[in-house]
Formats: structure tokens, sequence, C-alpha cells
């Protein structure tokens, strides 16, 4: 099967790209189109991914073999013990309590063992997904990503970057006391409030009400800002680092020290590296791209399904683990796994 890779663009179709990819470290003005591919601590010293051939399509199925015929895969999941994450959990929030942070987003993952079918097949859920959400995805060797995500980190195009803070989750059922929950409020306004502190230095910055996405079985606070760049040509891979990861995936104050000890933690969940990435696309002048998450990844037959969660002052874990879990199940119910 050809490697590949997509995107859902704003018109709605998506651009697909096929392999080989020529790997770059900078766009040039001769790249028409590049894919932008990075790992999650952006340490990908060519994350500009060039395909052999690109086209528009509203049918995601003419990505597989045999028209679309290929078998969806069964994967049998291990599921999750609270012990995976609790001393995650203490240590974070100790940390907030001591002052050193005021905000992390540590990520676990659910494992899972493929047994029959093809994980590229899932592109045939993501072309069903609801509007709001941003299908996205790769296939390389025996490697891939796949998913349908509601953030997007940053769009550029002719001088003015757009963004989003997309932060605060329930389950739909309880969408009547959510708006109010001050929890929930809190964490949102700290990203969105954060989030517009790293736009200022680049020019002049709008910020919209909060809002609600509704996303069927999950709702999110949402906050869109936008900002008219002093330097219109401003090299987009910076733009990609002075952004990511945003408060909503990252951790605050966003130092150093800060950033490492996340990846610990991610590395100690066993956290595919492409989570929480960004992946994005260069395309007729415009810069898309997406916050990597709910997603399945795969690696050979093991298949991984992160999620991660906000924790502040005052997160309560059983709180935060039946967020964990009402994520990963909006993708497996999404996906179809």
């Amino acid at each position: 099967m050809q490697d590949f890779t997509f995107i859902k663009l704003p018109s709605g179709r998506y651009l697909c790209g096929l392999g080989p990819f020529d790997a770059r470290e900078n766009l040039t003005s001769e790249t028409p189109t590049a894919f932008y591919r990075n790992n999650f601590d952006l340490s990908d010293p060519a994350p500009w991914k060039i395909p052999a051939e690109v086209f528009e399509t509203d049918d995601l199925r003419v990505l597989l073999s045999g028209n679309g015929a290929t078998p969806l895969p069964e994967i049998s999941w291990s599921g999750l013990d609270d012990r995976d994450v609790r001393s995650i959990f203490d240590d974070v929030l100790a940390e907030i309590a001591d002052g050193t942070l005021e905000k992390s987003v540590p990520v676990l993952t659910e494992k899972g063992i493929l047994h029959r079918g093809e994980p590229a097949a899932l592109v045939k859920a993501v072309a069903a997904a609801p509007e709001e959400l941003w299908g996205y995805g790769f296939r390389e060797g025996g490697k891939g990503m796949i998913g349908a995500t509601p953030e997007r980190l940053i769009s550029v195009e002719n001088g003015v970057l757009e963004t989003m803070a997309l932060a605060g989750t329930a389950p739909k059922h309880e969408m009547g006391d959510f708006p109010s929950d001050p929890k929930e409020i809190r964490e949102h306004e700290f990203v969105a409030d954060y989030l517009e502190d790293l736009l200022i230095p680049l020019g002049t910055v709008e910020r919209e009400e909060r809002t609600l996405m509704d996303l069927g079985p999950i709702v999110h606070f949402l906050t869109r800002l936008r900002v008219k760049l002093d330097d219109p040509d401003s090299d987009l891979g910076k733009l990609v680092k002075s952004t990511h990861p945003t408060p909503a995936l990252g951790a605050c104050p966003r130092g150093e020290g800060a950033l490492e000890k996340l990846v610990e933690y991610r590395n100690r969940m066993d956290v595919p590296e492409e989570f929480g990435a960004p992946f994005g696309i260069w395309y007729q002048g415009r810069f898309d791209s997406l916050v990597a998450i709910r997603s399945v990844l795969w690696d050979g037959r093991d298949v991984f399904l992160p999620s991660g969660v906000g924790l502040v002052e005052g997160s309560r874990f059983d709180r935060e683990w039946r967020e964990l879990a009402l994520k990963r199940n909006s993708v497996k119910a999404l996906l179809g796994v």
C-alpha cells in the first residue's frame, strides 16, 4: 500500500499527498505544497514533507486499495488502571501547590493489538466526522496516525494569524451545568489569557467572547483569537514554535523545565511522539495547522489511543479520570474501534 498523508481544508475538502515524501528543513519560494509533520517536542530536523503527488478529494477512500474495500481494523484494547496515571496526577498537583506550575496536561495511552484489518481504513470513518472536526492523518511504512481533531493550532494567510483556545470539557448530558462550572471556566480562561499573551509580541490581537463547541457526546469552551502580524512574512516554522504547545496541551509557565517534565511524563506513559504535535499544510499561499489529538496511532500491530487532561488548582482525580475516558471513548465511537 502506498504511503499517504491527508488533511481537511477550510473548504471542507481533503488535500491528499502520496509518497514518497521529500523531507526538508524549510520551505522555499518554489514550494507550492508541503505538509508539516513534526514530533511533540519539535525535534524533527526536516518537518516539511513534500509529496510526490498531491490532489484534492471529497472521498478519502481513494487512498485505499480496491476502491475503498480495505477492511476496517479489529483491535483488542487492554484498558487502563487508574494506578497508571495517579502518580503523575499527584506529582503535577504537588508542583501546582508549591507554585512551580499553574497548569499541566499529562497524557496517558490505552494500548491495543491489531487482530485483523488495516488501520489505514479508518479514513472511511474520518470522512463521516462532524463538520466541526478536522480530519488528518498519514501512513508511512508500517506506522501511521489517523484522527479528527477539534483544535486548530494556527492558520496564516495575508499577514493574519488565527488560532483558538479550546479547553474545558464535559459530557453532553451535563450541558446544563457546564457553562457556569467555575473549575472549567477557570481552566479555559487561563488557556485563553496565556495564549493571548503569547500572541501580543506578534502584532495586534483581537479576542472573541467565550462560546461553546458542541461535538455531540462532548462539549468544550472555545475562544477564537486573531492577530495582524507586524511581520506579514514571518517564518511559519517559527510561528509554530512560538505557539506550540498551547496551554491546552502544554504546561504553564511555559519554561523549558516544565516542558521537559511534560515530555518525561509522556515517555513514562508510552505516548507516541506524534500525539499532540502540530500537523499542517502549506497550500495555495495559506498555512493551516492542527493539534494532532483525538486520534489512533499504530506501529505494526501495536495500536495506541492517547488522551490528555488539563490539571489546575482544584482538580480532582475522579473527575479528571472520567474526562480522560470520555475523550478516548469519543474517539472509539467516531472511528468505530
